[in-house]
């Protein structure tokens, strides 16, 4: 990761910053030029500009390491920055992929790139909680925030600007093995980030199971990203059906469910510490 190095070690996380969920947005200055940031949950190690924005900045740019959304490699480049958010300045590192990755805003950060000691997503429509659940967060350069599960080494991926929860394809294999998963209706595109679709497919299990906390009997699988050797169901056969294979480079496997809001609408809070890091969902877990 590119970043300015200091003198001084910056100060730990202090103080508290709350948003609206229907509108988590935060002014910044980054290299003094004012940018309106998203705060959501599913960023990497970097302060995610739209192209316009990106241009805004008098800094020099270096080539990054692309990116895979699904099958689609995006071309990155990256720019060491200091930005000041809070009254607080601090190094940080800028990206931008060639497509927007916001609409309303200039750009997205994660709450980890923040000097604040709790990040509060605020949600006035969610009904009224029935329970609150910690979820200890670990951080990777490539995949950003994620919780473990109940489920093996599945993890857990938060995303406010997702409208519906999704799981990889290593997930959804690995999920239909121990929760007896079969497909459940017809293959659909489903929208990603940088205004990229998927293809995916929803999956019903007959030993229904909770994600952080909500219980869920059917979800959406992509099918084929991030599957590495994990094979997915396969529809049975119908009489004189012939079966045409369509093979595709391997990717690493990567199991992952990703909540979207289908699920966080119903939290009326959720709430980023950052030591120790963890998220803590105040939430009507059971469907109405």
């Amino acid at each position: 990761m590119l970043a300015l190095t200091g003198a001084h070690k910056p100060p730990p996380p202090s103080g508290d910053l709350s948003l609206d969920a229907a509108d988590p947005v935060v002014t910044v200055a980054i290299q003094n030029v004012p940018m309106r940031l998203r705060v959501d949950l599913d960023r990497q190690d970097s302060i995610e500009l739209n192209p316009a924005a990106a241009g805004r900045l008098p800094v020099t740019w270096d080539k990054g390491e692309p990116i895979d959304v699904g099958r689609v490699r995006l071309p990155s480049r990256v720019a060491g920055v200091a930005f000041k958010v809070g009254g607080r300045l601090l190094p940080s590192q800028v990206a931008e992929h060639g497509r927007d990755c916001c609409q309303d805003a200039d750009g997205v950060i994660g709450p980890d790139l923040l000097p604040f000691a709790t990040v509060r997503w605020r949600n006035a429509s969610a009904p009224p909680p029935t329970a609150s659940l910690v979820l200890p967060l670990e951080v990777s350069d490539e995949t950003g925030l994620s919780a473990e599960s109940e489920m093996g080494n599945v993890r857990l991926r938060f995303a406010l600007d997702a409208p519906v929860t999704i799981a990889t394809a290593a997930a959804g294999a690995r999920l239909a093995r121990l929760r007896y998963g079969r497909w459940d209706g017809e293959e659909r595109r489903v929208a990603l980030v940088f205004g990229i679709s998927r293809p995916a497919r929803p999956m019903r299990f007959a030993r229904p199971f909770r994600v952080a906390g909500f219980p869920l009997d059917k979800m959406l699988v992509r099918l084929s990203d991030f599957a590495g050797d994990e094979k997915l169901p396969t529809d049975p056969k119908r009489p004189g059906e012939i079966e045409i294979a369509h093979h595709l480079a391997r990717q690493q496997a990567w199991p992952a469910v990703t909540l979207g809001m289908d699920l966080l609408s119903r939290c009326a809070e959720i709430v980023y510490t950052a030591v120790p890091r963890s998220l803590t969902l105040h939430c009507a877990f059971e469907a109405p």
